[in-house]
């Protein structure tokens, strides 16, 4: 999630307002800061069984994740498609999930929590 939010969605992008720096370095300084505290925790405090990455808990989970992917990958495409260039006011989005969900790239957020 940290590498798609970070390093490639936001090249993606087209037009919008500007990001303030303060508001970028303090999300860049938490990310950084957040991933380093679960990686220590991960590979040197947590007990993992030895066949951890074949037991059902595992992979059910890592599907999850990543349908929740896909799913907020192409929902962000859809929402940076909404607008032609140099168009503005509010659409509303249509296929994929957002004819089940209002806020399709917030569902597969969640589903990767």
């Amino acid at each position: 999630q940290y590498l798609n939010r970070t390093l490639i969605f936001p090249f993606l992008i087209r037009g919008g307002k500007p990001t303030p720096f303060v508001s970028f370095a303090l999300a860049f300084v938490f990310c950084i800061y957040n991933g380093y505290l679960q990686g220590i925790y991960l590979c040197n405090y947590a007990d993992h069984a030895s066949d951890w990455i074949s037991e059902p808990v595992f992979l059910i989970g890592m599907s999850l994740w990543l349908i929740g992917l896909v799913i907020n990958i192409h929902s962000d495409h859809i929402l940076r498609n909404l607008r032609k260039p140099g168009e503005t006011g509010y659409k509303i989005p249509r296929g994929g999930l957002f004819e089940y969900v209002s806020g399709a790239n917030f569902f597969g957020e969640i589903g990767r929590a």
